[in-house]
């Protein structure tokens, strides 16, 4: 029971970070795209540092994704062993979700710093060519 509590703990905990590193990411990239605006012909070097924090964020998200995942299988491997106690059937609920619940977060919070990381690659050719 009490590895049970822990797991769901740092799986619920998870939902925070994520929370705060996309929005994160989203500022870090709002300061930038206004600073592009701003200085005009140094873009390249603005671009190279969008693209570095992305790319960071990729695998920094990705990697609580991952931690998040690990615990919610160790908790169904739990919920699994016992059928008959209904604590561990806390996080196996089924809803009905509207069509915008649907989407997993793990797909947002690995695609929008993908989508952002392509962006600054394609600022950064751009300005190499142009």
């Amino acid at each position: 029971m009490d590895r049970y509590k822990l797991l769901f703990d740092l799986w619920s905990a998870e939902n925070n970070v994520k929370t705060n590193k996309l929005q994160m990411l989203m500022a870090t990239n709002a300061i930038l795209v206004s600073a592009v605006s701003l200085v005009g012909h140094t873009v390249i070097w603005i671009a190279v540092a969008g693209f570095v924090f992305s790319l960071v964020w990729v695998f920094s998200i990705g990697r609580t994704v991952a931690y998040q995942n690990h615990w919610h299988q160790q908790m169904e491997d739990i919920r699994k062993g016992n059928p008959a106690e209904p604590l561990f059937q806390v996080h196996a609920t089924k809803t009905k979700e509207p069509l915008w619940g649907r989407v997993p977060s793990k797909y947002y919070l690995i695609g929008t710093p993908v989508a952002t990381t392509t962006a600054w690659f394609l600022v950064i050719v751009y300005s190499l060519f142009h």
